[in-house]
């Protein structure tokens, strides 16, 4: 099932290998700013992805299991 939420571009996924085991790597492009100082940030809406994020990959994703957020929006603080 693909994961689709607000502000949500791009769904992707890796594999990173490291010593201690395999991780799945699922990597979400979000229109909103990451940063917290950014006067654009929001808080209530990023924390709303993360939760979505997570309650997804916790229902799709066998094993250990990361997440990366990136954001597509640039901008100075």
């Amino acid at each position: 099932m693909p994961f689709k939420a607000p502000h949500v571009s791009f769904v992707s996924f890796a594999v990173e290998v490291l010593s201690s085991g395999i991780t799945q790597v699922m990597i979400v492009e979000t229109d909103l700013h990451l940063n917290p100082k950014h006067p654009s940030y929001n808080r209530t809406a990023v924390h709303q992805l993360i939760a979505a994020v997570q309650d997804y990959a916790k229902a799709n994703i066998e094993g250990a299991f990361a997440v990366r957020l990136v954001s597509t929006r640039s901008g100075e603080i």
